[in-house]
Order: C-alpha cells, then sequence, then structure tokens
C-alpha cells in the first residue's frame, strides 16, 4: 500500500487548520502511524465490550463476533490509521460501516480523509489546533481516556514532530496538490522546507545542504 506522502498530511492540515505535527501525533498513538500491518492487512482492534453492547452477544476476537453478526462485529472494531471505531462510520463520512472497511482497507490516504472528515463532523479542530490533548482525547478516545495515557502519549509525539513534521516522509508535492500555481522543484544536493503555521501555507524556503 502507498504511505501517505507529507503533501497528504499537508492537504488534510490545510483542511483543518491544524499543524502536520498533531496529525501525526494521533496518528503515532493510535496505530504506531501505520495504517496496515506489515502483511498488508488493514489494522484493526476488536473491542469485545463493544461487540457485547451492539449485538447483545458475547464474543473473544474478531472472526468469532464477525461469525456472529458481520456488521456489529465492524462497527465493535476500530480500524486503520486513526483507530476510528466502526460505529462512527456516518461521522466519518460514509453510508455504512462495509464502506468504509472497504475504503480504508484501499489505502492510508482514504484513512486520511476519512479522520479529517471525522473530526470536522465532532467539531475537534479546536482542541487539536491548541494541542488540548486532554479536551481532544476524552472525545476521541473516550471519559476513560486517562487510564491509558492519550493525552501525554499525543504530546509526547507531538514534540517529536514539531521540529520537523516531514520527517520519514517523502514529499509528494505537485502543484495541484497544494492547490497552487506552480510546481515546486527540488533539486539534488537539496531539500525543500514548506514553512506551514497554524494551518495556513505560508511561504516556501529552499535550503542547500
Amino acid at each position: 500500500m502507498a504511505a501517505l506522502t507529507y503533501a497528504d498530511y499537508l492537504n488534510a492540515a490545510k483542511k483543518l487548520n491544524v499543524e502536520v505535527a498533531a496529525i501525526r501525533a494521533v496518528a503515532d498513538v493510535e496505530s504506531s502511524g501505520d495504517g496496515f500491518d506489515v502483511m498488508g492487512n488493514l489494522k484493526k482492534r476488536f473491542e469485545p465490550s463493544w461487540f457485547q453492547r451492539l449485538a447483545g452477544r458475547s464474543a473473544s476476537s474478531y472472526s468469532e463476533a464477525y461469525a456472529i453478526n458481520p456488521t456489529m462485529a465492524m462497527q465493535a472494531t476500530s480500524w486503520g490509521k486513526f483507530q476510528v471505531m466502526g460505529f462512527n462510520y456516518k461521522e466519518a463520512g460514509y453510508s455504512s460501516v462495509a464502506a468504509m472497511v472497504n475504503s480504508y482497507s484501499k489505502s492510508e490516504k482514504n484513512q486520511l480523509d476519512s479522520f479529517v472528515t471525522l473530526i470536522k463532523s465532532w467539531g475537534l479542530e479546536d482542541e487539536l489546533r491548541s494541542r488540548n490533548w486532554s479536551a481532544f482525547a476524552y472525545r476521541y478516545n473516550g471519559p476513560n481516556y486517562a487510564q491509558g495515557g492519550y493525552h501525554t502519549k499525543m504530546a509526547d509525539r507531538y514534540a517529536k514532530y514539531a521540529a520537523d513534521p516531514s520527517q520519514n516522509l517523502i514529499f509528494g508535492y505537485t502543484a495541484s496538490s497544494l492547490g497552487l500555481g506552480f510546481a515546486l522543484l527540488i533539486l539534488i544536493g537539496g531539500s525543500g522546507y514548506l514553512a506551514y503555521e497554524k494551518g495556513l501555507l505560508k511561504q516556501f524556503k529552499f535550503l542547500r545542504k
């Protein structure tokens, strides 16, 4: 599966008016930053308690739950790079949980676009923009977020990416992807750097190594 590029993250950050580092912090905490496992399978985490609540039946694994009730099994599972719970499929931009899982299984780009839609649906742009990790995690991970340390983990991962949000990513810039009337040329022997503050495209600088 094609990995997300820095341009993909920049586009998402622009839509939410947040920093790339903040989005990457969430992805790192939720899935270690990968939407697929080493075998190329869509990452998922089955939640038995949610299946019990939704289906009224007990199951100890996703496969067991799927055999009982496929729809409820998918809804009781978190999916992809941002570990979106299946029962949030509408807020994440889909007509059904099956459509969401199918879309997520195709690319991390679909997962990122869906995350943007979900954050907008929940009105969490301000919390992500201000890096109010406790308030963000309360809505994103639930009232018991502190037990899992989600807020502190996100703060730590944000700190990792704040200085250089493009680390470990290919740039992938095109004129169309950035919505600009020109292409950014990255020359051999140099590195391109896109200054991006508070979700706004500020300036381009070309830095020689």
